[in-house]
């Protein structure tokens, strides 16, 4: 058996041959000798999986040498943090339509972590689930097949013949005409020599263990004064709730694509971060590599960055919706030099790993450029990926920005970036432009690799993969969601001094700030009045709440209203979804009587305990004769009878009927799942007043959810 140093070497003199070659016939030829000398007189055997390793999308673990004999396998090496790992999907995605296992093709995922947390199955799948992954996937932890067959970066395909043979390798994205090419010409040398097997393999998809959720993988979450927008990534869309958690709108089809229209009818991929100008919303439309604009006058969705297609151009300069651009990650809005008002956003660039601008109206940049309306282009950033910091922007280099925040005070007035891959925060001075390091990662620009989980001063402090930022503007400190590390971090902007608010390092969703309380947390933002911070819970697939007085953590619930009825009455016209008449009931004049409530859910739902559960009178000034001694409205305390208000019946001359009505908002739950809805329940209760004095002195309301 051959040396993999050897193989290597064919594979490098292959690609070298291929390059000055255009003619397809001769490709083949050539690719064809390739693959039979690989095959016989070089021939390399991938060594088999090791029995350790962990399995998904499968209901067994593969063995190349009992399910993968016979078949064409493309070994994806990848971590799921990586964004050229992400770029590549959609060819192997493309891949997988034209050849089916069947077929004898087979795309398998080897994961071989960078980060301590990227070693965990259970990470991994949540990876998987997001990015929508329907292949095999085997977590080798310990890189052990990387090392053997001298895997050096995130992504490498290597494809292997039916015999389990190396036959090619292409390093890092943009390979797939080769890939295809290859993959084509494989598929047919070996059908020819009769190795082509097509029987199925035992695939389990994750996907369809995926329990219900009204969110799924939220990325992004967006403060609005009175309500949240949330970046609901796993399931393409924007969901606007107001600060109960009731939703309000809901912006996308839900489904993967690409399409401008209306709320309904239009499409998103993977949306991160939002940022919010009067009624306008500009997302970043991640995986379609665009930015879209959502008008909330119009309800209509548009692009104004981006061509669809994925992009290597690191300078920019053209217009909008004519400048190709790569995986936008999260969004804010500033002013250029001089202006008075935010003309510029600006855009974390995460597939290039820079800092991009869009221009809002022309501006006056710095130096003295001038860009017209709607031009956008590189601000920070030489599109290498590293950790470096300099004076000059176009000369720093970032690693995969995934997070952005524009302080506003005129002392600090930079940019704070999350730079992920180097697991830093970096300011991006507004005054010149110039970059610097604030916390996490090492003085060495070329290494990546400095992450932990450390509190203390600038480098000595240590982050994992952060992906968020927010600011108290009032004050100077920097919330960050450290998303590797499971916490939520702060750091004085005046001493640099990282320190740990919430989570213990490891991944969960437990009940209190002391323990295991977030899972991978993608963003957050803050309401500097009421210091409430809101964090997209990422994995957990939950908005979580941070109260930071009093450290009190909690779950926001994300309640969907089902469709109103309208209930009509002389004096009120009512929006609810449920009414109730209850019987009449007879009470005493000149009395005291009691309003109770009983809650009463079918087997299939519960009560939302942390959802504000609320009743109110509607009705007080048509009901001559009753007097609300014990309020109007207030909070119900759970789902036991409970005594809510008191009505005094005034003495009358004449007997008479009144009738009490009070809207319940109320928000229950499905037993097996955190799918919540809000009802509007309109109960109205008639009192026939009478001398008599056997009447009442109680009243009970049962609603029926």
């Amino acid at each position: 058996m051959a040396a993999i140093d050897e193989v290597l070497a064919d594979c490098a003199d292959l690609d070298e041959s291929l390059s000055s070659l255009t003619e397809t016939d001769e490709r083949k030829t050539l690719i064809n000798k390739h693959i039979e000398k690989l095959s016989n007189r070089r021939y390399y055997q991938i060594p088999e999986f090791s029995k350790e390793f962990e399995w998904l999308n499968v209901s067994e673990p593969l063995l190349l040498s009992n399910q993968l004999k016979g078949k064409v396998l493309v070994l994806d090496f990848f971590t799921y943090c990586c964004i050229n790992c992400m770029h590549v999907l959609p060819d192997l995605h493309e891949l997988e339509r034209k050849f089916t296992i069947t077929d004898g093709v087979v795309v398998l995922g080897v994961h071989s972590a960078k980060f301590l947390n990227e070693k965990l199955t259970a990470n991994i799948l949540s990876a998987v689930l997001r990015y929508d992954i329907t292949h095999p996937v085997v977590n080798d932890s310990e890189a052990s097949l990387w090392h053997k067959l001298q895997i050096m970066c995130w992504p490498t395909f290597v494809i292997v013949g039916p015999q389990g043979q190396f036959l090619y390798n292409l390093v890092g994205e943009g390979h797939k005409d080769q890939l295809f090419e290859f993959v084509d010409i494989a598929v047919e040398y070996f059908k020819t020599v009769g190795e082509i097997k097509s029987h199925d393999l035992p695939i389990s998809l994750e996907k369809n263990r995926l329990p219900d959720s009204p969110l799924k993988f939220p990325g992004k979450i967006e403060f609005n004064g009175d309500s949240l927008i949330i970046s609901d990534s796993g399931n393409h869309r924007l969901v606007i709730i107001d600060l109960n958690g009731v939703v309000q709108e809901v912006i996308g089809s839900g489904s993967r694509g690409y399409k401008d229209g209306d709320f309904n009818t239009a499409s998103f991929s993977s949306p991160q971060g939002t940022v919010v100008k009067d009624n306008v919303i500009y997302v970043a439309d991640t995986d379609n590599h665009t930015v879209r604009k959502v008008d909330l006058i119009s309800r209509n969705v548009t692009t104004v960055i981006g061509t669809r297609q994925q992009g290597d151009d690191k300078v920019g300069g053209k217009i909008g919706t004519q400048q190709i651009i790569s995986s936008p990650w999260d969004l804010t809005l500033g002013k250029s030099p001089g202006s008075t008002v935010e003309d510029v956003l600006y855009i974390a660039m995460a597939g290039t790993h820079q800092i991009w601008i869009y221009c809002l109206q022309d501006i006056t940049w710095y130096k003295g450029l001038k860009y017209p309306a709607f031009t956008c282009v590189r601000f920070v950033g030489s599109g290498a990926e590293e950790n470096r910091n300099n004076s000059y922007p176009q000369k720093a280099g970032l690693a995969q920005p995934s997070g952005v925040v524009i302080s506003h005070d005129e002392e600090v007035n930079s940019l704070f970036i999350a730079d992920s891959e180097s697991s830093t925060i970096r300011t991006i001075s507004l005054k010149d432009g110039a970059v610097k390091n604030l916390v996490g990662g090492e003085r060495d620009p070329n290494n990546l690799f400095a992450f932990g989980d450390v509190d203390g001063k600038g480098v000595e402090a240590k982050l994992q993969h952060p992906l968020g930022v927010a600011l108290l503007q009032d004050k100077q400190q920097l919330l960050i969601a450290d998303s590797y590390n499971h916490k939520i971090k702060s750091v004085d902007l005046k001493t640099k001094m990282c320190t740990t608010i919430l989570g213990n390092g490891s991944h969960g969703n437990q009940g209190d700030n002391s323990t295991s309380v977030l899972n991978e947390p993608g963003g957050l933002c803050v309401d500097g009045k009421k210091e409430i911070v809101y964090i997209a819970d990422t994995n957990n697939s939950e908005i979580k709440i941070l109260d930071l007085k009093t450290s009190k953590l909690s779950k926001l619930p994300i309640i969907f209203r089902d469709e109103p009825v309208s209930r009509l009455s002389s004096e009120h016209s009512i929006e609810a979804d449920v009414t109730i008449e209850q019987p009449v009931v007879f009470v005493h004049q000149d009395s005291t009587v009691a309003i109770e409530v009983e809650l009463i859910c079918n087997r299939k739902e519960k009560l939302n305990e942390e959802a504000p559960q609320s009743w109110k009178v509607l009705n007080t000034e048509g009901n001559p004769g009753l007097q609300f001694i014990g309020g109007l409205k207030g909070k119900l305390v759970g789902n036991k009878k409970q005594t809510i208000t008191k009505v005094k019946v005034e003495k009358r001359d004449n007997n008479e009927k009144q009738t009490i009505m009070m809207l319940f908002q109320l928000f229950t739950c499905l037993v097996d799942s955190d799918v919540c809805t809000m009802k509007r329940v309109l109960v109205t209760q008639t009192l026939d007043i009478t001398a008599s004095t056997t009447n009442t002195d109680h009243v009970t309301l049962a609603i029926k959810l």
